[in-house]
């Protein structure tokens, strides 16, 4: 199969649908995205590219379109809710173990890079194009119909259309998002130049000599945490306010700026002195959990999901969008294999299948849980949580710590993830029969050379493995 005779079609065109777009593109295949608004772009305010898909944003080039609106930073400090410190991690420590950046960007300029990269790969975008119903054809086929009553004929359908997927309803109509508990959180975001004429607030982003501060801040409570940090080039400060409703918030809603403010009247006052400065509209958003699933395909794989289609999650560790991009990354890899004629569709979407549904439920879990302790009430479980961060006052990084931005396991899990070289690792797993890739002699697996010894050594100095004696 060459690369022409595969026409590959993308529902959504969301930050995880175009980077999607972009791996496959640079595989060989041909893309086309139909997107159901009238015109691209995305809502919402600012988003964390931590070091697992900044590695990708570069090797594809997204980093260059994007330019100085990439936002650096220098530190998280983790506050309980009247601005006392209990946790902190240096994320220049963070970026040299893993070797990528950790940006802080709004969405809007990062999904305009992506486009921008994608067209220049070739995709093809049709906006206005709502579908509304897809048919398995007799040939092996897909084709979908949109609202506009246009028809279009995949070999290969991919669902990134978010949490109301119309793929994933065709797929398992049974299955719906829901809200793991009544956490639910307010976007906003306020212009720096405000913050830094407030003597209030300065301290927030300014040093004692007036330098301006570029840092992330979280404060822990009972009744919500609040995450801010610095985008669109230290000119905006975004803000994430998680709280809480019951019955559950399973929409977004618009709310009044009161509410807001009455929500966290108890807080730090230097981020109460904030929250006062945002100006309406102001929305309150659902955390919505879908799955686990058992299968993200149809019984001819043929029809596939991933991002938020899939595996939608909570926001406690900044890995909803960075999942989705795996996801796109992972599959390009092995689409490619397809592309080269070396597998099927088919076996591409197994292999896709099986080394991503368990990373993505593991971020799931660890995105639940890190919100889970954040909002821990006070007493002897927030009390052990904050002494497990004492030591990072002090400027010692803990082999264990219960701040999960910084705690070395969960990071090098979750932020050291490579999705390209998880992809090879399972394609080469797969043709050789479903073995491994080991050493002859000693037994090491080509895998586990590179996570324990290879990670940082020189190309061609690396542990060897032959497969062979």
């Amino acid at each position: 199969m060459t690369s022409s005779s595969i026409e590959i079609g993308i529902v959504g065109a969301g930050m995880g649908g175009v980077m999607a777009s972009i791996a496959i593109a640079r595989a060989g295949g041909k893309v086309t995205i139909l997107e159901a608004a009238s015109q691209l772009g995305e809502i919402g305010a600012g988003i964390q590219m931590t070091p697992n898909v900044s590695r990708l944003l570069i090797r594809y080039g997204v980093d260059k379109a994007i330019g100085s609106n990439l936002n650096r930073f220098e530190e998280v400090n983790l506050h309980d809710k009247s601005g006392a410190l209990k946790g902190h991690t240096k994320i220049s420590r963070v970026e040299q173990s893993l070797g990528y950046p950790w940006w802080l960007v709004h969405r809007h300029h990062l999904h305009n890079g992506l486009v921008e990269v994608a067209r220049q790969n070739g995709v093809n975008f049709i906006i206005d194009s709502r579908v509304i119903a897809i048919e398995q054809q007799p040939d092996g086929r897909v084709t979908v119909a949109t609202e506009k009553g246009k028809e279009h004929t995949f070999n290969l359908l991919i669902g990134c259309d978010g949490v109301r997927s119309i793929v994933r309803r065709t797929l398992f109509p049974d299955v719906e998002p829901r809200p793991p508990s009544g956490n639910c959180a307010y976007r906003a975001i306020v212009p720096y130049d405000e913050i830094r004429a407030d003597p209030q607030t300065r301290s927030l982003v300014e040093d004692e000599e007036g330098n301006l501060k570029r840092t992330m801040e979280v404060w822990m409570a009972s009744t919500g945490y609040i995450i801010s940090y610095p985008i669109s080039d230290t000119r905006h400060f975004n803000m994430v306010l998680s709280h809480f409703r019951d019955p559950p918030v399973s929409w977004v809603e618009d709310v009044e700026i009161r509410e807001v403010q009455d929500e966290f009247k108890d807080y730090d006052p230097r981020i109460r002195g904030i929250i006062e400065k945002i100006k309406p509209p102001i929305s309150r958003w659902p955390l919505l959990v879908t799955g686990p699933l058992k299968s993200w395909s149809s019984p001819h794989k043929n029809i596939m999901l991933m991002g938020d289609a899939a595996h939608s999650m909570t926001n406690h560790m900044a890995q909803g969008a960075a999942t989705s991009m795996e996801d796109g990354a992972f599959l390009a890899r092995c689409l490619g294999k397809v592309i080269e004629g070396r597998m099927t569709i088919a076996d591409a979407i197994t292999i896709y299948e099986k080394g991503r549904m368990p990373k993505a439920s593991y971020k799931q879990q660890v995105s639940y849980l890190n919100g889970w302790l954040w909002q821990l009430p006070d007493g002897p479980a927030q009390e052990a949580r904050d002494k497990s961060m004492e030591r990072e006052l002090e400027g010692v990084v803990p082999m264990r710590s219960l701040n999960l931005y910084g705690d070395p396991s969960t990071t090098m899990e979750c932020y050291g993830y490579d999705a390209e070289r998880h992809a090879d690792d399972e394609i080469e797993t797969w043709l050789h029969d479903g073995e491994p890739v080991r050493d002859g002699a000693t037994t090491v697996m080509k895998a586990e050379a590179h996570r324990i010894a290879n990670w940082c050594l020189p190309e061609g100095a690396g542990f060897e493995v032959r497969p062979k004696l």
